[in-house]
């Protein structure tokens, strides 16, 4: 590789990325390749999308009302200047460090070159269209295209030099990539498709694209044939690598059950689950604070605006998050649980924040199954019934009463929305009803102390 330096501008396209960048723009800034500046040309975007990238040394933050793509990119190069410009779709993560200087060399030795596009990798909850298109149009094999006027901005890299000849297509509402590749190929110039340089695109090559029985059935042949390829993730979201926060709210001083101290016997499990970065206890009062001291865990002191019982839960935890990333800390996702709930089975944690980032869901929380028959009651006093009537149990689908006290874990990004609960959602069955109890006025305190004394003293939470 050339060793003499050179500027290379990376040019991302935003619209409310905010889940997305911080693995994107994370894994730019761990590149071997260092000489290159980033710019974000953002479309009015109304999450935090904004935010997260000023965490980065991003040289310039763009602003565009209206958004034609290829508009987009030459906004982004007017006012970029590297004598390369790469174009990446901000929910594209580069796959290794490698992925810049890959797309660079290229263009050593090769003056016919106007531009390279990477390969596009799925990630494990990919839908199967895109996975079936993904995997037939990113092979394993680099090609020079003389004739093929193919070419894809999710990523990809041109010379500056050919971009004052032939800028993109500003009118055109989509495929500006290929409006440009033909002019290239036109021309005279080359372009090549190089798998070395590497991105997950989660959504593929469409941004909506639906799914079919023929997807479904090519999208297995192929995760058979790529086998080494599919059901992954990037390295920064893979839960190992991902940060989780738990959150425990505690409302005036904590409860204690024939000698049980509940909120230690919480803070003890959250300590067991391997996927817990860190603990935080939201409190308002000393004994409280003493026992967040002694757990060795952080603590929050509870605002008096949130004293009030009749509080949402999902302002309680927006202010808790907000909190932790004042602090410089910016988790991937919350892990929410009620300390008043004695009783959870052991790796719960882990299983819920585990579906949540291998299955893209945005919440992921536990449930009782319950087969029973329910009716509901209307403002008007009226009845109607819940689910199915008196049929067998077999041919039953089950309800599932929602146990967030338990555990659930939700993305950043759905909290910040003030938000328990996201659009795209998991549930884990759970069939003991033990893990149902509450420590409050409405259950016995006899049943919550059977279970303690034949359970939890003798670690249920491994049964």
């Amino acid at each position: 590789m050339n060793s003499s330096p050179i500027k290379v501008s990376i040019i991302i396209r935003t619209y409310n990325e905010g889940r997305w960048m911080p693995h994107c723009l994370g894994m730019i800034f761990e590149q071997y390749l260092k000489d290159f500046e980033v710019i974000i040309v953002d479309n009015n975007s109304t999450d935090n999308t904004i935010e997260v990238a000023k965490r980065y040394p991003v040289s310039k933050i763009i602003n565009i009302d209206k958004f034609l793509p290829g508009k987009a990119i030459n906004s982004g190069i007017l006012v970029s200047s590297g004598e390369y410009i790469v174009c990446l779709s901000a929910h594209c993560i580069p796959k290794d460090k490698h992925w810049l200087s890959n797309l660079y060399q290229n263009f050593i030795k090769n003056d016919k070159l106007a531009g390279v596009y990477g390969r596009q990798l799925p990630v494990s909850y990919t839908g199967d269209s895109d996975k079936r298109d993904l995997l037939i149009t990113f092979g394993r094999d680099r090609k020079l295209q003389v004739k093929d006027y193919f070419f894809h901005n999710a990523n990809s890299m041109i010379s500056r030099a050919i971009w004052e000849m032939f800028p993109f297509d500003e009118k055109s509402t989509n495929i500006e990539d290929r409006i440009w590749g033909k002019n290239i190929i036109n021309a005279g110039y080359d372009i090549v498709y190089d798998p070395g340089a590497a991105v997950y695109h989660y959504h593929g090559l469409h941004q909506h694209s639906s799914s079919s029985e023929r997807a479904k059935g090519i999208a297995a042949i192929l995760d058979e044939l790529d086998g080494d390829i599919v059901g992954n993730l990037p390295e920064s979201m893979k839960p190992e690598n991902a940060y989780f926060v738990a959150i425990v709210p505690v409302l005036g001083s904590q409860k204690n059950v024939d000698g049980v101290d509940l909120l230690q016997q919480a803070l003890n499990y959250l300590k067991d689950e391997k996927y817990i970065n860190s603990i935080y206890i939201l409190g308002d009062v000393k004994s409280v604070e003493e026992a967040a001291i002694k757990g060795e865990v952080n603590y929050i002191k509870r605002p008096d605006n949130l004293k009030d019982s009749n509080i949402s839960l999902e302002e309680v935890l927006k202010y808790c998050l907000s909190y932790i990333e004042n602090s410089g800390i910016f988790p991937e996702g919350v892990m929410y649980i009620n300390y008043l709930f004695p009783f959870r089975p052991v790796g719960l944690i882990d299983t819920l924040i585990f579906d949540l980032q291998y299955k893209g869901l945005d919440t992921a929380f536990s449930s009782y199954v319950d087969y029973g028959n329910y009716w509901k009651e209307s403002s008007l006093g009226n009845f109607s019934q819940i689910g199915e009537s008196l049929i067998p149990r077999g041919e039953k689908h089950p309800l599932h009463r929602a146990l967030y006290g338990v555990g659930c874990a939700t993305l950043s990004s759905t909290i910040r929305s003030k938000r328990l609960i996201g659009d795209n959602v998991g549930i884990y069955p759970l069939d003991n009803l033990l893990y149902t109890l509450r420590v409050d006025k409405e259950t016995p305190i006899e049943i919550i102390s059977s279970g303690i004394k034949n359970f939890l003293k003798k670690d249920f939470s491994k049964c």
